[in-house]
Formats: structure tokens, C-alpha cells, sequence
């Protein structure tokens, strides 16, 4: 999400009230800021008519404070779509059996900020539920569901990376698969992959299935040999997960021996005042050892604080920048008690909205109209502590929301080459999401308040932030596809080709001097 709002707080009280990052852009552990689930609903089954009013609550939720929910999807197929599943209730349903019915009514919106999240609370106290996971980490091509790391192996090898799950339980791979894409929320296909991916065991476990997993696979070492195998379940964290999986520190800073330097954030949801402790830190340090180059991994951060971005940019670019041109902000009810609520209790029931611009613009528009702002180009400050070397960002499917904004800020003023895929979050999208549970099952679900014109203003662009290079790899071989300005094959199948690729790219004397 971009929750430029945190702002609005922050300007209004003073930094020691900033506020934590608004909602939540796909957690697989909880949604920040919601209480808890009550005990007494995760088992429950609820009746026809109390999950009818949970979808009635939902939608009516999405039309007060969506600025435009049937963009992608008529109002009309939305209401054939709502009217199958109420009519598909013939006997009570619990959490685990209601959410991916309306998890998959709420994706076919195509908004990836809107959307009803996981019962990760089910999955995770269910003894086959987290502590029984599948044990494959998975990557999808679109045809083929291949093993991209595995907690378990055979003698023979035949179970390695590369290697194909042809059948689960008895069930086509590949029909699994579009199960699961069809209850992703998201803009883009490689979004929804993404996502699905890393968190295929939590889906396998809402169709029920339990392990051991039966599955037949084709081998890594001659895909036209096949054979089964009954694979364990395991804890959840005992296979890494995801095609730039995090490790260790959400923030961190590793100097390779080649004197190249790669600063990872794999989240914005944190408070400004810890990042900018950090970047002055990392900063003052590469100014005492000055890297080669300098590589910023954006690949599994989904999001948070926008002003996060900024603040990094503010370390590289001596040009002014913008992650977006314009924001169109639907005012409601709901979406104005939820910035409040925002605010210390004691606080809240003072007018402080109207002391800053911002908020006096949204409180004095009128409910149900959009509050238009026109984004003016950040100036970077006088920063003694600036980098000025060659410079990459690492992006792909993962980088969504205010990280996608990130890079777009760093295209639009043309600092550092962009390697890695496709963004998962699109230039031109909803975010500055509100978080609620629905009043009966107490899912969690999150919808857009916001829509955002990418930082070119060209509003009928569509899709995320494309790389100057292009570089994906393949699960188990040394090929490395390229387009654009790289094309090569890495030397090591258990190395990074996009990192490998952005250091190569910034070597070449020949390389963009951005």
C-alpha cells in the first residue's frame, strides 16, 4: 500500500506520534492494526444468512470507499458472480471453507490492494496445518509446476530443483494452480504467482489436503521418467520460500568481496524515524568504504510507508523526483474514522485534521467525492552523506505497492538501472488500503481508498515498472533468460542470475551511466 496519509498524522502531531503504516499489503501472519480473532470463530460454522451479511457488509464496504471497484469488471458480472456464491450455500461453512469462495470473488476485481486475506490464524494452530507443511518451495512458468528448493531429496537425485510436480493428491498440478491464481488478488499474472507460490502449502491445506502429500513427479534428471512419491509434511520454515526469498534482517547492508555493496529492504511497513537511523548509519558507511557499486534489492519488499522510498532516494539522487503524478483519494465515512482511529486515544476527539492542508482538503470534500492531489516532485536536500557510484535496483513480481513506487521514483529520475522483472504492483493503481474484519466470520479484508496516475502522468498506461534488463531464471538449470542489454548463462545453479546480472551490467563500461 502507499499510505501517504501516515504523513498527514505525522505533520499534524509531532514525530514522537507518528503513526505505524496503514493496513497491510498481503501478510501471510496477520493484518496490522485489526484486534485479534476471537477464539470462539475459528472452528464455527456460520449459517447462509450470517455469511450472506458478511458479503453484504463487504460490498457495501467496497462501494462507499473504492474509488472506482468496477474498473476491471462490470458491476453487473460482479453481481452474477456475488449471486452464485450466495446461492451456492447449501449448509453452514466454516472460515477455512468460506475464504477462498470469496477470496476469489473479491480477486476478479483485479485489484491487488483489495482483498480478503488468509485464515493464517486456523493454519497456523492446526497440527496439519503450518507444523505439516508441503515441503517443496514451487515456481510456476505458466505451464508447469516445477521444484524450485526441497526439504526432501532421494538417493538418485530425481527430487531436486528442476524437477516437476505433475500430480497432488490425485489432482493435476496445473489445475491446482489455477485454483489458486483464481483467489489471488492482484493487477498482474506474475503478482499472482508470486503470491501463490509462497504460500502453496496454506493453499493446499485449505482444499484439505494432508500429508503425506502423494505426488508424482517428473524427475530433474530425465523429465521423461516419472515416479511417485509420498513426501512428509514439515514446518513451515523448513524449505525457503519464494523466488527472492527474505533472510535475516528486513533491512540490511552485505559487502561482497568483489567490493560490491547490496543494501536489501524487504518491507516498508516500519516507522520512518527507524529507517532514516538506519540510512544514516549504512550511508556514513559506505562513505568511509566506498563501494564499486551499490545494488538496492527490492524484489520481496510488498510495501508500506511510501515515505520510506523517498527517504532512500534522498541518499542517491541529486535530482528531483516523484513516485506518482496525481492521487485521487475517494473520501467516506469510514475511510475518515479510520484515519482517526489512527491517532492516539486522547487525541483523537480534536480537530486536528484541519490543521494541515491535506486534511483539511479531505474533511472539507464531500463524502462519496474524490480529494485530487496533484503530486509536486520531491527536491533532494542537501545530503553530505549522498552515493554517487554506479548504482542498480533489484525488482520482479514481489515488488509491490509503495516498493513499486520506489522504483518508479528511481526511473523518473533516471538514477540506477533497474534489473530483475516485471514489478508486481502496476504504475497506474489503487492503494491506501482499509483494513476490517467482516462482522460475523471476522475474516480480514482490505480495500483501496486511492487511486494513483504513475509519475509520467500518463494515466492510460498499464502494467508495473519494466527493467532496463531482464533477467529470470529457470528452477534447477543454469540457463538465465535475457532481454534488453544482458544475455548470458550463470556459472552457479545455487547463485543469484539477477544480482549476478545487475553487478555484471554495472561493470560494463559500456553499461546506461545511469
Amino acid at each position: 500500500m502507499r499510505p501517504r496519509l501516515l504523513s498527514l498524522a505525522r505533520q499534524l502531531l509531532t514525530a514522537s506520534l507518528a503513526l505505524p503504516p496503514l493496513g497491510a499489503c498481503g501478510s501471510l501472519v496477520h493484518v496490522p492494526g485489526l484486534p485479534p480473532v476471537p477464539p470462539d470463530v475459528l472452528e464455527r460454522a456460520f449459517t447462509s444468512a450470517e455469511v450472506a451479511a458478511d458479503v453484504e457488509h463487504l460490498f457495501a464496504m467496497l462501494e462507499e470507499v473504492h474509488p472506482d471497484p468496477y474498473r476491471e469488471v462490470s458491476r453487473e458480472l460482479t453481481g452474477e458472480r456475488r449471486q452464485a456464491l450466495l446461492q451456492g450455500l447449501d449448509r453452514p461453512l466454516t472460515r477455512r471453507e468460506l475464504q477462498p469462495r470469496l477470496a476469489e470473488l473479491v480477486a476478479a476485481l483485479g485489484d491487488g490492494h483489495t482483498s480478503v486475506h488468509l485464515p493464517a490464524e486456523e493454519f497456523w494452530s492446526d497440527p496439519q496445518g503450518a507444523a505439516s507443511s508441503f515441503p517443496i518451495d514451487v515456481a510456476w512458468d505458466g505451464r508447469s509446476l516445477a521444484v524450485r528448493r526441497t526439504a526432501v531429496v532421494t538417493p538418485d537425485g530425481a527430487l531436486a530443483p528442476g524437477a516437476l510436480l505433475l500430480e497432488i493428491a490425485g489432482r493435476p498440478a496445473a489445475e491446482l494452480v489455477q485454483t489458486f491464481l483464481a483467489r489471488q488478488s492482484g493487477e498482474s499474472e506474475a503478482f499472482r504467482v508470486a503470491g501463490i507460490e509462497r504460500n502453496f502449502p496454506m493453499h493446499l491445506w485449505l482444499e484439505g489436503t494432508k500429508p503425506p502429500f502423494r505426488a508424482r513427479v517428473a524427475s530433474a534428471l530425465d523429465d521423461a521418467h516419472t515416479f511417485e512419491i509420498d513426501l512428509p509434511g514439515m514446518p513451515w520454515g523448513s524449505v525457503v520460500r519464494g523466488e527472492a526469498p527474505g533472510a535475516g534482517e528486513p533491512w540490511r547492508l552485505e559487502r561482497h568481496g568483489d567490493g560490491v555493496a547490496v543494501l536489501t529492504l524487504d518491507t516498508f511497513a516500519r516507522d520512518l524515524d527507524d529507517l532514516e537511523d538506519f540510512l544514516e548509519r549504512t550511508f556514513e558507511s559506505l562513505a568511509k568504504e566506498p563501494p564499486s557499486a551499490l545494488v538496492v534489492d527490492l524484489r520481496s519488499n510488498g510495501g508500506g510507508d511510501s515515505r520510506l522510498g523517498d527517504e532512500l532516494l534522498q541518499y542517491v539522487s541529486d535530482r528531483p523526483w516523484r513516485q506518482a503524478a496525481r492521487k485521487e483519494w475517494r473520501v467516506s465515512a469510514p475511510m475518515k474514522g479510520h484515519l482517526k482511529s489512527l491517532l492516539p486515544a486522547w487525541i483523537r476527539w480534536l480537530p486536528v485534521q484541519y490543521v494541515h492542508p491535506m486534511g483539511r482538503r479531505l474533511w472539507r470534500t464531500r463524502e462519496g467525492e474524490l480529494a485530487i492531489f496533484e503530486e509536486e516532485r520531491v527536491k533532494p536536500r542537501d545530503e553530505p552523506l549522498r552515493y554517487r557510484g554506479p548504482l542498480a535496483w533489484l525488482i520482479g513480481p514481489s515488488t509491490f505497492s509503495s516498493a513499486m513506487g520506489l522504483a518508479a521514483g528511481a526511473q523518473d529520475c533516471g538514477r540506477g538501472l533497474l534489473v530483475g522483472s516485471e514489478t508486481g504492483g502496476v504504475a497506474n493503481g489503487f492503494g491506501e488500503v482499509l483494513p476490517f474484519r467482516l462482522p460475523h466470520t471476522h475474516l480480514a479484508v482490505q480495500i483501496s481508498t486511492a487511486f494513483f496516475v504513475r509519475a509520467d502522468g500518463d494515466r492510460s498506461a498499464r502494467g508495473g515498472i519494466q527493467p532496463d534488463i531482464a533477467v529470470s531464471a529457470v528452477p534447477g538449470s543454469r540457463a538465465v533468460l535475457g532481454a534488453g542489454a544482458w544475455h548470458r548463462t550463470s556459472p552457479d545453479v545455487d547463485g543469484d542470475p539477477v544480482l549476478e546480472a545487475a553487478i555484471e551490467a554495472l561493470r560494463d563500461p559500456d553499461a546506461d551511466p545511469r
